[in-house]
């Protein structure tokens, strides 16, 4: 039995540009054999670089929204920053719906991200994380872990 759902950023990203560039280059191939208008042409790619952009914004947020989280012992590291699991009081989880990006092969290439509060004594820790494999074992860690939830 297979995956029915595929979460690799390279795949993300070979998807999106991909699927871009074919529609691109068809209307630019069917303005350039005169069957269709080259204004309507460029309007037609504007208004699909409108409506496709929320798919840029999954690639930027693979490269940028990402934070690194390692678990060490009794400590979470945040971006190289160490938390005490006892220091932590409560905790909250802000899951994202998960965005299919295309499908191949009856494969569903998705893109899902969460957002984890850790409230502290003092303050509140907020980092994200990418990839429903990673969320479902931080969440459940954090549940074994940390029994107390907001």
């Amino acid at each position: 039995m297979r995956a029915e759902k595929d979460e690799r950023p390279p795949m993300i990203i070979l998807g999106v540009v991909v699927v871009y560039l074919l529609i691109f280059g068809f209307i630019t191939y069917l303005s350039f054999l005169k069957k269709i208008h080259p204004v309507f042409a460029i309007a037609a790619i504007i208004i699909f670089t409108i409506i496709y952009l929320p798919r840029f914004m999954i690639i930027r947020k693979l490269f940028t929204e990402k934070d690194k989280v390692e678990i060490i012992e009794d400590y979470i590291m945040i971006n190289g920053v160490g938390y005490n699991f006892s220091d932590i009081g409560n905790y909250r989880i802000r899951q994202h719906k998960p965005v299919a990006v295309f499908y191949l092969n009856n494969k569903m290439i998705v893109f899902n991200e969460a957002e984890f509060f850790l409230y502290l004594q003092d303050e509140c820790v907020c980092f994200t994380v990418i990839g429903s494999e990673k969320i479902e074992l931080l969440k459940e860690y954090m549940e074994n872990t940390l029994p107390q939830k907001l």
